[in-house]
């Protein structure tokens, strides 16, 4: 039988012609969006009083001739017409505005990666996970991919603030430049908007027609007048739900799918625990005065090389050295930049009498002597530790190699770096393997506050200590 092409109209609703059709596709349909109140159906079943409250839920409308659907309904009704052999054509009249210049200042963890490619594969999507599983980072760092001005739908305003800081962390986006309607305040950002859904639901016109993405936060506790009222007044083309469980308390959580997106990944609770707290380490956290003027990727190189370079950096780093050399007379590891940073730091130490030797490259013709017998030595040789105190170079790409040969407490992280899984292990591996006269690891952490993506580097190591990062901070600065 030959069948009408079904014109899908995309824009706040996903609007079809009844006429188009099939008999069976409609009423799947019917069946879907139609179902029995969980609220009417549990009070009926323990015999109590029902009220006015209905005994369905009914998330199809008819306008004229016309069917509209909520529009994260949009997966499960192409999967519909496929089932049932229904042509259709999509019209796609979603509001897109002229990307904005954004970019996300941090690194994903691997299943945060895997979870935002799986959301940016869908323009409606929404995904799970539990507290302090990454779930906000995730949704800035799909911010900045989207380029789109974007409303943070809010239930609670306790969630304000966090929002705001991630901001500033993540998109280096000013607290004073992020719109604001919450408590009678109306102020609409040019990059985002945070609205708490209660004020949302009365002023939503003064902010729909400036939106190209909409991220609903909270989903499992956003009252449902939220997904059924508020958010068919959008027709911005991106929507993301972000939910710590995947059923709603009100047995409602398929309408987070209907207005929203289908579920498109659960983060493991396993995967987001990973790496917290495995590095067992007294940790001094020192910050630092370096700035510089960073504002994109494009920047990150000229950057470091600035930073390696820095005198004031470079002489906090040699005074605790210093200091610890001679307090505790043992040797220990300075974690650097590569070739670069070991000679100017190496520079610096040998202008006070502490021997450096690079295990990245010779600093001088005589280190290059000792360190080209300390990469012969067997791993379980002590002839690597030299008789006066030395401070001994690795870098990321050598640490590893290098670990089981030198034997030492102490590590000083001379430059920023993010602890991807394998650098914490191998950390974690050295205070497993260092002659420690006190409990633990100790680690010189130096902290470049002034600069937003450093600074996060520092908050996701703190992860990986097992301590806020606030804390850590406080603790050796106050």
């Amino acid at each position: 039988m030959f069948s009408k092409t079904l014109n899908i109209l995309l824009a706040e609703w996903i609007k079809i012609p009844m006429e188009a059709l099939q008999p069976l596709l409609d009423r799947k349909i019917h069946d879907r969006l139609i179902f029995t109140n969980p609220d009417y159906e549990l009070r009926h079943n323990r015999g109590e009083w029902i009220g006015n409250i209905a005994p369905q839920i009914n998330c199809l409308r008819q306008k004229g001739r016309s069917y509209l659907l909520p529009r994260g309904f949009l997966d499960q009704l192409l999967e519909l017409c496929k089932k049932f052999q229904q042509p259709y054509r999509i019209v796609d009249r979603r509001r897109i505005l002229d990307p904005l210049d954004m970019e996300f200042h941090g690194e994903l963890k691997s299943y945060q990666q895997e979870a935002a490619e799986a959301v940016l594969e869908k323009d409606f999507a929404t995904l799970v996970g539990g507290h302090k599983s990454g779930k906000t980072v995730i949704a800035l760092y799909i911010i900045a991919q989207r380029r789109q001005p974007t409303l943070i739908l809010i239930p609670k305003l306790d969630l304000l603030d966090g929002w705001l800081t991630k901001i500033e962390n993540f998109l280096q986006i000013p607290r004073a430049e992020v719109g604001i309607f919450a408590e009678g305040s109306h102020h609409i950002g040019r990059q985002i908007t945070i609205a708490h859904t209660g004020e949302a639901l009365r002023h939503w016109r003064k902010v729909y027609e400036r939106i190209g993405f909409l991220v609903m936060d909270e989903c499992q506790r956003c009252p449902s007048k939220v997904l059924t009222q508020l958010l068919p007044n959008f027709d911005c083309r991106f929507m993301l739900g972000l939910s710590t469980v995947a059923q709603r308390k009100d047995r409602l959580s398929r309408l987070v799918y209907f207005y929203i997106g289908d579920m498109v990944y659960t983060i493991d609770e396993k995967d987001a625990r990973e790496g917290r707290g495995i590095i067992h380490a007294h940790v001094v956290a020192r910050p630092t005065e370096f700035e510089y003027p960073y504002h994109s990727r494009a920047d990150y190189p000229n950057m470091i090389d600035a930073l390696m370079r820095d005198e004031k950096r470079t002489r906090i780093i040699a005074d605790d050295i210093q200091a610890e050399l001679q307090k505790s007379g043992q040797p220990l590891l300075v974690l650097s930049g590569g070739e670069l940073q070991d000679t100017i730091l190496g520079a610096e130490l040998g202008r006070r009498g502490i021997k450096a030797i690079s295990l990245n490259r010779p600093l001088t013709e005589t280190n290059s002597d000792e360190s080209d017998r300390t990469d012969e030595t067997p791993a379980s040789s002590d002839a690597t530790a030299p008789e006066e105190p030395t401070a001994f170079f690795v870098s990321p790409q050598t640490i590893g190699k290098q670990i089981p040969r030198l034997h030492s407490g102490i590590l000083f992280l001379a430059v920023p770096i993010y602890f991807r899984q394998h650098l914490a292990n191998l950390i974690r591996e050295l205070g497993r393997n260092g002659n420690i006269t006190e409990s633990r690891l100790k680690i010189y952490d130096y902290v470049d506050q002034r600069i937003g993506l450093f600074e996060n580097y520092f908050r996701m190591r703190s992860y990986n200590y097992g301590v806020h990062p606030d804390l850590l901070l406080g603790v050796n600065n106050n």
